[in-house]
């Protein structure tokens, strides 16, 4: 990046405005458990910018001006948050166009929203690539603009007509205002050589869409470039127009033969979408039952679904080689470790070698030679209301196993439904059939909660909703298995009867770390201890 746009960054309103809170948070200013300034905060970070503020404010996102100073002077190390403290940092190097871009995505994906939940990147490059026409259309115009490609995408559908709503900013008036803020857009709505960076970068890391009319290796090849939670919305937007249409083509079939040829994440994808069609697709499992690079899934499936012999280990190896490999191309060799760990018996490298599988000196080469220890989450989990609970857990557990945690921590009897939401995809036990779940078994904390501070939901029992926040404070060390380290609050009485009172449960750190040193009976006791 050249030092004109590094130039132009450092006079951008919302760095400018980032190095002012900056100095204004000095030696230290409060922030929440989700490294935002406090709400009693925000009124004096507003008045150090001049930005109007409202007489009550509930928390730091309620003023969009002061969110994105905030953001950006996180984001290029203008400011450092240590435990529940945020300090300005000694001597900070000039932002780079990374950590500006990294700073826009941020905001983008905090401040812009709409009914069709599309991707606010998405909005930005579409609203970019509209404004660089020689005679841009400005306000309303550009908003339909913008509409008419975002639904050509198929990005937006009909619920876009819900965009304008009361107290709601439109979505591409929000991208205006932070890609004017950002310094990407000058007063003539122009782009300038930020704004012209930000296009070509956005280009480069938001994928094209997955449209009907494309063939399935290219769905797969772009479907295999997006981390897995993100692959629902746009295939079975390439897959739904053909099963509403009986005769017409079978798109399942197409994406199946397509995956014979597809790299490891792109079969991968396949074989998980065509899965989710359950007993509906035993016809296409059946076709490739024999076939040397889908066979082995095949035999997996159905197994699974009672239509087959339980799969040897040779095919058990190989389908954890190809998932592997998957996850090595999607987010690197830690995890692929990880899902070699939870699926074979053993040694990950002998699992590999013995595979069979055609990529396996790949997969060897990136695996560590001496395994190194696997990281401890430090976890608070609270239930809205009441009791919490900080937990050290290793990073690869599974949610399937974070369920019998958090069962035991709050004494939950297990005898309801229960629910994770990440900020994509919602996940339960696949014995539930939850319609648009994924496996929790399948996925794991290290992938739901990708760095400190990051959030999901879990919710016990969908009847009666006992919502639990799930907030990563830290990554520290290792544990063996689950502990533990603090509490506060006794357990909830999961059926309460007015007529037959119950006394709560005291909350007792040592009984729980009894039953956490062992895990239960349905858990596999490689999701649970490392």
């Amino acid at each position: 990046m050249g030092s004109r746009l590094c130039s132009e960054i450092e006079r951008c309103g919302a760095f400018a405005a980032a190095r002012a809170l900056s100095v204004w948070v000095g030696d230290g200013r409060a922030v929440t458990a989700g490294g935002a300034l406090k709400p009693a905060l925000v009124p004096q970070a507003a008045e150090t910018l001049g930005a109007p503020c409202p007489p009550k404010v509930r928390r730091l996102s309620d003023l969009p001006a002061v969110h994105r100073a905030w953001t950006a002077a996180l984001v290029a190390g203008l400011i450092t948050i240590s435990g529940s403290r945020a300090s300005q940092r000694n001597a900070p190097a000039e932002p780079t166009g990374q950590e500006w871009l990294a700073a826009l995505e941020e905001v983008l994906c905090a401040q812009v929203s709409d009914p069709c939940d599309a991707d606010p990147r998405i909005v930005c490059q579409v609203t970019l690539l509209v404004l660089d026409q020689r005679e841009p259309p400005l306000g309303g115009a550009l908003r339909e603009a913008v509409a008419e490609v975002m639904r050509g995408r198929g990005d937006w559908d009909w619920r876009a007509v819900y965009l304008p709503g009361e107290g709601r900013v439109h979505p591409v008036d929000r991208v205006v205002e932070i890609l004017r803020d950002f310094g990407a857009l000058d007063e003539r709505m122009a782009l300038t050589g930020l704004g012209e960076y930000a296009r070509a970068e956005l280009d480069r890391r938001v994928p094209p869409p997955v449209t009907p009319d494309l063939p399935a290796a290219r769905v797969l090849e772009l479907l295999a470039a997006l981390p897995e939670e993100e692959i629902w919305e746009p295939v079975w937007r390439w897959i739904d127009p053909f099963l509403a249409k009986p005769g017409s083509r079978d798109p399942l079939r197409e994406l199946l033969h397509a995956a014979a040829d597809a790299t490891p994440a792109g079969r991968i994808t396949a074989v998980e979408v065509i899965g989710e069609r359950g007993e509906y697709a035993l016809p296409l499992w059946r076709e490739v039952r024999d076939h040397p690079v889908l066979g082995a899934h095949a035999r997996r499936l159905l197994a699974d679904l009672d239509c087959g012999p339980i799969p040897e280990g040779r095919d058990v190896n190989w389908v954890a080689a190809d998932y592997a490999l998957a996850a090595l191309d999607r987010y690197g060799a830690t995890d692929a470790r990880y899902v070699l760990l939870n699926a074979v018996e053993g040694g990950v490298r002998e699992a590999a070698d013995g595979s069979g599988h055609p990529e396996a000196e790949r997969l060897l080469a990136a695996l560590p030679s001496v395994p190194p220890p696997i990281p401890a989450y430090q976890i608070k989990i609270s239930l809205y209301g009441g009791p919490w609970r900080r937990v050290l857990v290793p990073e690869n557990l599974s949610l399937g196993a974070l369920h019998e945690v958090i069962r035991i921590l709050f004494g939950w009897g297990d005898d309801h439904l229960h629910m994770f939401k990440t900020a994509k995809r919602r996940y339960s036990d696949p014995s539930f059939g939850l319609e648009e779940c994924g496996d929790e078994y399948a996925y794991r904390i290290n992938r739901a909660l990708p760095s400190p501070r990051s959030k999901m939901t879990y919710v016990y029992d969908l009847g009666d909703s006992w919502t639990h926040e799930i907030l990563l404070e830290k990554v520290c060390g290792n544990v063996a298995h689950p502990v533990c380290v603090a509490g506060k609050g006794d357990n909830p009485i999961e059926h309460y009867d007015p007529e037959y009172p119950e006394q709560p449960v005291l909350f007792d750190k040592d009984a729980v770390n009894e039953l956490l040193a062992v895990p239960p009976a349905q858990t596999e006791a490689g999701l649970w201890h490392t």
